[in-house]
């Protein structure tokens, strides 16, 4: 059995559910910084011609929809670095290894 990927697979999920609940619940407003510093580096897009047809909302309405979207990727990324730790302690149980693409 390869100790390395089960322990790869624990950092992996490790990581991935704390990111995703981070970007969920807002912690430490770590969601809206990410949003505002998203946006203003795309700001730039706004005087591309082809975006003209986007409807003209207010910067704070905008910047509400964002932290909305980003907070449920954020769950989803919960919900897959659970669904990891699942994954690799069902293959732990059973001896299996781990089962990866190629």
């Amino acid at each position: 059995m390869e100790t390395w990927r089960f322990l790869a697979g624990g950092v992996t999920s490790m990581a991935v559910s704390l990111v995703g609940v981070a970007l969920a619940t807002n912690f430490r407003g770590v969601t809206e910084w990410h949003v505002r510093r998203s946006m203003s580096t795309a700001s730039v897009l706004r005087r591309v011609p082809p975006w003209r047809w986007l409807p003209r909302v207010p910067h704070e309405k905008r910047l509400a929809r964002f932290i909305l979207l980003e907070r449920l990727i954020g769950v989803a990324f919960a919900v897959v670095g659970v669904m990891i730790l699942i994954e690799l302690g069902y293959s732990i149980v059973t001896g299996q290894p781990i089962r990866t693409v190629k």
